[in-house]
């Protein structure tokens, strides 16, 4: 009999150790993950490893894609900085807000309080940070730099950032860096790149033990200005055109960034529990920093694949399946919708279904993790039709395989990018009903846009811009 009290004794207390286990400890599948959100400036869309560049080897990118999923067919909202980063953040076609234009180089009468996102919204940010994360903004901002648009007044705990054009190697008494709301008078790290992964890297350090966190990476490279550090030139001096050669060694500095990135969520356990995305801002302006977008035709500013298409990976150990592909068209506004719904959902993430109307506006991006896991109908889509628009310089609309461009220069532009994805085949002579067809299609659109621009660039650039519709482009991979 005492044997038996002894093993009732004994489940006992292995059961209330159970319970008390349970009780103080959330399971890891529970806990809030952290996010790290990495934008690249201007990059080509040819020029990642993983992507087929045979002059440049991006491992610690690739790590991203092989970790989790490809978005094949994933597009921006607008084919420049400004407007592309505005679309990503609030989660909406930055149209709906007037801002369709870059504000580098606007007409001196224009308000400064009307370029950017409009203070009133929400963004990704206020979302993430009013579900209890630490956050911190890191690099090229571009969306406002009034005092209500600055990253502190946008639900960013910390910044370390720039807003435009800037030198790859800042002067204490030259740049136009600031941390938080005041201007950086001292130069820590010689190598812009390198500071803002040391920006990064040196936060996460400080804050991963308290709350989940959510750091918004923004490099500014490889955007003009063509600067590198000699030891990254040095690898590439087997390439003959010099803007070429600078490029790549700058490409090669943002891989080697994010491999430390990568050695500071391992080394402090914090990987598992991390999702990471990598994209870019718009595609690769072939001209002035010798960027490839191929197989894509076009470059930035254009409606063209080479112009809006980017890549997109996300990974998210035990969640996304490593190595997976989505084959269908997305667009960057998704991501603040899909990752609500990966930190906000009681649910698991992949049948959450976010509402459309939020708090204070509307999404125009879904949540993509039911299209990822295959839990919609085999032909559902996230997105059956997407716009392009910036005023009086061109406008676009996909719907289905199939593209219109409209352009003030030219007639209009139709393709069928399932049978002609480098659009070379102007079918509008041959098939103008379809052409008819989409053409309302995007005027109904844009019908439905309650903000007119509230600026608008300067028109000296503008015919530059439209040749850029007829050059010639490398569309294959060069050798190395």
């Amino acid at each position: 009999m005492k044997r038996y009290k002894m093993i009732f004794v004994l489940i006992a207390i292995f059961c209330f150790a159970q319970t008390n286990a349970q009780t103080n400890f959330e399971p890891e599948s529970k806990k809030k993950p952290n996010i790290l959100l990495i934008l690249t400036d201007d990059m080509g869309y040819a020029d990642l490893s993983v992507n087929g560049s045979k002059q440049v080897a991006t491992p610690s990118i690739d790590r991203i894609a092989d970790a989790g999923v490809t978005f094949t067919q994933a597009y921006v909202t607008g084919p420049v900085c400004g407007p592309s980063r505005c679309g990503l953040l609030s989660g909406m076609y930055q149209n709906r807000f007037g801002a369709e234009h870059n504000w580098n180089d606007f007409p001196e009468h224009y308000k400064e309080e009307y370029v950017g996102i409009d203070p009133t919204l929400n963004i990704m940010s206020d979302y993430i940070k009013g579900n209890g994360y630490s956050t911190a903004m890191i690099g090229k901002w571009h969306v406002g730099e009034t005092k209500d648009m600055m990253p502190n007044a946008r639900g960013f705990d910390y910044s370390f950032w720039m807003g435009g054009h800037h030198s790859y190697f800042p002067k204490a008494d030259k740049n136009k860096l600031h941390r938080n709301d005041g201007p950086v008078t001292e130069i820590k790290v010689p190598y812009l790149t390198d500071w803002f992964t040391e920006e990064a890297i040196d936060w996460i350090n400080k804050n991963h033990e308290t709350n989940p966190w959510f750091v918004y990476l923004a490099y500014n490279t490889p955007h003009t200005p063509l600067q590198a550090k000699e030891e990254d030139l040095a690898k590439y001096a087997h390439i003959k055109d010099k803007k070429r050669q600078t490029y790549l060694a700058m490409q090669d500095c943002l891989n080697q960034s994010i491999g430390r990135i990568f050695e500071t969520l391992e080394s402090t356990g914090q990987l598992d529990n991390t999702i990471i995305i990598f994209t870019n801002d718009n595609g690769g302006p072939c001209g002035a920093n010798a960027s490839i977008n191929a197989p894509y035709r076009g470059e930035k500013s254009t409606y063209l694949e080479g112009g809006v298409r980017v890549p997109l990976f996300i990974s998210w150990p035990g969640k996304i399946k490593p190595g997976s592909k989505y084959e269908v068209p997305v667009t960057l506004m998704d991501l603040t919708p899909t990752l609500l719904a990966a930190i906000e959902s009681t649910e698991e993430p992949e049948t959450y279904e976010i509402e459309r109307t939020y708090p204070d506006g509307v999404f125009d991006g879904v949540n993509l993790f039911p299209f990822i896991y295959g839990n919609k109908p085999e032909k559902a889509r996230p997105h059956q039709t997407l716009y392009w628009r910036t005023a009086f310089r061109g406008k676009a609309i996909r719907d289905g395989d199939w593209k219109l461009i409209v352009t003030p220069h030219d007639l209009p532009m139709l393709y069928n990018l399932a049978e002609d994805v480098q659009e070379m085949n102007n079918l509008t002579l041959t098939m103008p009903e379809k052409a008819r067809e989409l053409k309302s299609k995007l005027a109904n659109w844009e019908a439905s846009l309650e903000s007119s621009p509230r600026f608008f660039t300067k028109n000296h650039w503008l015919k530059e811009k439209y040749k850029q519709y007829e050059k010639d482009y490398i569309l294959i991979q060069p050798e190395r």
